[in-house]
């Protein structure tokens, strides 16, 4: 499987792939290969559905700047690095069915941000800058 997944993100590096389909893949690391060197710098879509994931690696918008829909939903990610919100192109960003308790502030400095998915998380409160920001949020 490793090698399958290596492969994956290989071609869709070499071939500059703007979209990246990883769900189901039991995955239960952010792979490492999508954050080497210069990362994939082409990527705009990121699906990274129904794993195991757990964190999300730092350098996350680094690696990946040009993201604008990232697909996280139905993992076990319990907490978002600020680094999240560096990411200024990303228009859509599914967390849905983890295991958040709270949600970083930094995602409030998103100004392309349209779709914020959150529904059925552990969430207890959202920050406050959350209700002057112009887009669509769903939570439990």
């Amino acid at each position: 499987m490793a090698s399958e997944l290596c492969k994956t993100i290989s071609v869709a590096r070499l071939e500059k792939h703007k979209n990246l389909f990883l769900n189901y893949r039991n995955l239960h690391h952010f792979p490492l290969e999508l954050l080497k060197d210069e990362g994939l710098q082409y990527l705009e879509r990121l699906y990274m559905k129904r794993n195991s994931l757990t964190t999300l690696p730092e350098n996350l918008a680094q690696k990946l700047p040009n993201l604008v829909e990232l697909y996280l939903h139905s993992n076990n990610i319990v907490v978002v690095p600020e680094a999240i919100g560096s990411l200024v192109k990303l228009q859509c960003l599914d967390l849905s069915d983890n295991a958040l308790e709270i949600v970083c502030p930094e995602i409030g400095r998103l100004r392309a941000l349209r779709h914020l998915r959150l529904a059925n998380n552990q969430l207890q409160f959202l920050p406050p800058a959350f209700g002057s920001l112009p887009f669509t949020w769903v939570v439990n």
